[in-house]
This record gives structure tokens, sequence and C-alpha cells, in this order.
């Protein structure tokens, strides 16, 4: 029969790998790691510590993770032959680099087979109350201890139960179990006149006929039954159900699951805090350089829960529960001891809600003429601010209007200025052309009336001739000169260059101040810089 089992457990594992295995040979740079739980899947303990495995390592694509379970609650520890065979022949092309394991019996086949099938690789363990018992210093197997769950009940149920003296701790017999076992029974010597029992026959009719007692125990702790002595798998749910109802004592145990069944209370080891943990302290192994610093056992954090009701039915007073723990069914308001005081306290809610609503009425009566004064005020103040701000307006426009009239005063007044300057400026140059007109004119005029006279010669006829032509020229220029003005005053003057004689030009201008000098006390003269050479100016 028990060959049979192996046969079929070896058949599941084998169909259980294609949705286990969550990726294929490591490639360059990728690390694979297993994790091994000692249970099956649907455990609350092994579901949670599970998801939060899967959940650290998914933010590490680095890694790839193999998920395997061992079922030794459904099975039974075995030999682990069957489970060795299945190792050997799914892992037998994978390198792996990491384990992570759950529980006793996951550990326990590491260690039994760690020089076959997981040679010189770092080990991970979660769920382990007793890692004391393990020779872990200077090995490759680190962990947490699961202290909260079972680390001294007796003291928490003293705390709770002074007066009680007979502790039932329901457990089966797996491996898990009888460390438990153990573990309680070094508890008890701890305290005086403190029995804890087990129930030595694992028979649901038994378990019912204990638990039922009125006098043979204070307190009763499930830890868990997986299995009967006939090998029939137990349902932990209707199993506690049935204790708490039969059950006389306080009834406590070390998951929150049972949680509102009729349990006063417990403590308990997170799962999730388990999986991150281990998870977290594998990859920082596999990224040590050296692992001198790192603890090979670290102790997990515990946590407790209870139901306040079950406490108040065994009068247990809630000053005695530790702090931060879990507590559902708290009282409210609408408990059965409440309900009168809350019924006076709703019919004067609403005594002071009718009074608030009259007050109320009156005030929104008030308050809606307040409203229409002052939506009348508003309106004449919108009407001053219109009014204030068109005669903002004007008085800018006049403003704007007054500063035009500035400036067109300052240019009427500029332009006046120019005006006559410019009328001072003609006059003065007409009087200039005026004179230098009547200058060249009375040359031509005087030599004009010399050329008639009978005893002239020839060559000074010709001299006033040359002097006639000269003031003639003088005049055009002039003539020009004005007329080249005009030009530029119409911007369509065009420049002319011309070589000319300074000598010649200096002759005509001594002829002509000459001719015209009237002051006897004043003596003109010419003085060339040379005899024989004519200085010119060349363009």
């Amino acid at each position: 029969m028990h060959r049979f089992i192996q046969i079929w457990f070896f058949v599941l594992l084998l169909a259980s790998s294609v949705a286990n295995v969550h990726a294929l040979p490591a490639s360059d740079g990728v690390r694979n790691v297993v994790l091994i739980n000692s249970y099956h899947q649907g455990l609350a303990w092994t579901d949670s510590l599970t998801a939060e495995i899967i959940k650290t390592f998914k933010t590490h694509p680095e890694y790839n993770l193999f998920i395997e379970y061992l079922n030794s609650k459904q099975f039974c520890k075995s030999n682990f032959d069957v489970e060795k065979e299945y190792f050997q022949k799914k892992y037998s092309g994978i390198t792996l680099d990491g384990l992570l394991v759950t529980d006793n019996d996951a550990l326990d086949f590491v260690i039994q087979y760690e020089k076959t099938l997981f040679p010189d690789i770092p080990v991970v363990f979660a769920g382990i109350s007793n890692p004391e018992d393990y020779p872990l210093e200077g090995s490759r197997y680190y962990g947490l201890k699961e202290s909260g769950s079972n680390e001294n009940v007796a003291g928490f149920i003293r705390n709770l139960l002074p007066d009680s003296k007979r502790l039932l701790i329901i457990t089966d017999l797996t491996t898990t179990g009888l460390i438990y076992r153990k573990e309680f029974a070094r508890q008890a010597h701890e305290y005086k006149d403190f029995t804890i029992l087990f129930p030595e026959v694992i028979d649901l009719d038994s378990i019912y006929r204990m638990v039922s007692s009125e006098k043979d125990y204070d307190a009763i702790y499930y830890i868990g039954i997986s299995q009967d002595r006939n090998g029939r798998l137990v349902d932990p749910m209707p199993l506690v159900k049935q204790i708490c109802l039969r059950a006389k004592v306080p009834v406590f145990t070390n998951d929150p699951v049972y949680n509102g069944v009729g349990v006063v209370g417990g403590l308990f080891q997170s799962g999730k805090k388990h999986g991150s943990k281990t998870a977290d302290l594998l990859i920082n192994l596999l990224n040590a350089k050296s692992r001198d610093s790192i603890n090979h056992v670290y102790t997990a954090e515990r946590g407790t829960f209870f139901d306040i009701k079950m406490l108040d039915k065994f009068n247990i007073s809630a000053k005695l529960l530790p702090l931060n723990a879990l507590i559902i069914n708290q009282k409210t308001l609408f408990d059965k001891e409440h309900f009168g005081v809350l019924l006076l306290a709703l019919i004067v809610l609403i005594l002071i809600v009718f009074i608030l609503l009259v007050v109320n009425r009156r005030r929104k009566k008030s308050q809606k003429r307040s409203q229409s004064q002052l939506v009348k005020i508003e309106t004449q103040k919108r009407e001053l601010e219109e009014a204030h701000e068109q005669l903002n307006k004007v008085i800018s426009e006049l403003e704007n209007t007054n500063d035009r009239l500035k400036d067109t005063n300052a240019s009427l007044f500029e332009a006046k200025k120019k005006a006559e300057e410019s009328d001072n400026l003609k006059s003065a140059f007409l009087a200039n052309v005026s004179h230098e007109i009547r200058t060249p004119l009375n040359s031509i005029v005087g030599f004009s009336s010399l050329l008639i006279e009978p005893d002239l010669s020839e060559e000074t006829k010709k001299m006033y001739t040359e002097m006639i032509e000269s003031n003639t020229e003088s005049l055009l220029v002039l003539i020009d000169e004005i007329i080249d003005l005009s030009k530029i005053e119409a911007q369509q003057l065009t420049l002319k260059k011309q070589d000319f004689s300074i000598d010649v030009l200096m002759e005509e201008l001594f002829q002509i101040f000459s001719h015209g000098l009237k002051n006897p006390a004043i003596a003109l003269k010419t003085n060339r810089i040379s005899p024989d050479q004519e200085l010119f100016v060349f363009f």
C-alpha cells in the first residue's frame, strides 16, 4: 500500500511539473532557483508564503523560479526515494543556483540529498521552529525560525488564563507535529503546576470526546491535523468549528484563518513575511561577495489575533491582550447593551435636529432678505463702478487729447521757428546774391563804358574785353550756383568733377575785387607760388 502511494505521488509530481516550472534552463546571466514546499497547495500558510516568494522574484527578471510540493501532509513523510528520482529526472539538464525550502520535511529532504541533487548551492529555509536541531554553523543553510506560532504558547495561555493548569494541544503525528510536541513538552517544564497533553490517537471521534470534557482541560490549542489514523485527509475548517462547538473551555489556534468560528485567538506567524524575507535573503546570498556577515538563523516576528465576543464569553479581560493584536468583532454602538443608550441619544438627536431645522428655516428667511438687499447694493455698486470707469475713460481721453495738443503746439512752434529762420536765411541769401550779382555787373558795365573811350590802345581794349568776359563768366557761375542751391534744396544736384588752375582763379578774383575796391587805404596784392609753373587742382 505504501509503495502504491509513492508511485501515485511520483505521477502527480510529474503531472504538476508543467504548471510549476516557471522557466527553461538559464541562459547566460540568469539564475535558477527552486522552491520546495513540504506541504500541498490549498494550505493558507503554504499558499501565502509561496505567493509572496513569486511576487518578490517577479521584480528580479534575472532569476528563474521553479516550485515543487512534497505533499507530506497528504501522503505522510516517506523515505524520499520517489522524490529523489523525480528531481533527478526533472532537473537533469538545469543548473541550480539556490534553494528555498519551507517546513521541516523539505529541509530534511534537501539535507539528505544535498550532495547528489543540490551540491554547493545556498539553501534558505522558512517555517522551521527547531533550527537549533540542525548543524547550521559553517554550512550553506540560512533561514527564518518560526517562533511566533508555537514558541512560548504556555506563557501565552497562562498570561490570558492565570489559573489554568492543563492545556490540550491538538496536533497530528507528522514530522512538524512531532517537533511541536517536543517543544510544548519543554515549555511545560518551565511553569509550575502546568501540564500539556496531546491526543495519542488521531481519530476525530476521540478528539471530539476529549474536547467535550469540562474538567480535564482549562484551555485547548489547535495546531493542525492533516490525516486521521486511517490515512484519510482531514478538512481543518469543519474540524475547528466542531471543536469550538463542543469545547467548554477557550479554544486557541495558530492561524487567523479560523478567526470568527468560535476561536478565542492565538499566536501566528505571517506566511507573507516569511516568503518576502526568505526570498530577499537568498538573493542577498547569491549576490554577496562574502557570506561571513550573514547570520544562519533569523527570528521572525510573531503576531496575535483575538475575537472580542469569545473573550467576553470566557471572561478574559482585554487588558491582558498584547499590543498591536489583530482583533475582530469589536464592540459597537449597535450592541444590545448599548441599545437603550443609543435609542435615548437618537431621540435627543432628533429633537436637536428639529430645533436646528426651525432655527435654520428662520435663518434662511432672514438670509434671503439679506441676500435681496445685498443684490440691490451690489447692483448699485456695480452701476457706480461702471460710471466711475466711464468717467475715468473720459478723463483719460481728455488727458490724451491735451497731450496731443501740447505736442501739436510744440510742433507748430518748432515749425514757426524754422520758418522764421528760413525766412531770415532767405533774406540774407537774397542780400548776398544781390551783392554778388552787382559786383560782376558793375564790372561789366564799367569796362563796357571804358571801351567807348577814343584813346584806348588795343592792348587796353583787349584787357577790358577779357575783364568783361571774366565777369560775365562769374555772373554765369553765380547764376549757376543759385540754380545749384535750388537743386540742393530739391535734392537734385549732380556733382561734376573738373580740373582748374588756382592761379587763374586768384587772378580773376583779384581783378573783380580790385575793380570794386573803393577804400584807398586798402591795397590788394597777389603773389604766385612760382612764376614759371601754374598751380592746378586735378580731380
